[in-house]
């Protein structure tokens, strides 16, 4: 097949996408579970999540999220990107 062929762009665009949305979806999951094991000391959620432990979530994912923006931001500087 020639490269140029636009079923295949096509096809290798939607992979990517794809690719990108199940990181994501991995990523969500990741964060959750770690967020879930340090905001929720019981491994049970509670019947009414009181302001604590609203806090400590949103901190939680606040901080991998700056984290993970940093990570990308470093790895892409060495690779002589941005």
């Amino acid at each position: 097949m020639d490269s140029a062929d636009p079923q295949l762009a096509r096809f290798l665009h939607q992979l990517q996408a794809e690719t990108q949305r199940q990181k994501f979806t991995e990523q969500v999951h990741t964060l959750t579970g770690r967020c879930w094991d340090v905001c929720f000391s019981d491994y049970r959620p509670p019947s009414k999540m009181d302001g604590k432990t609203q806090t400590c979530i949103q901190n939680c994912v606040n901080r991998m999220i700056d984290a993970s923006n940093f990570m990308v931001e470093h790895l892409s500087k060495m690779n002589g990107g941005v």
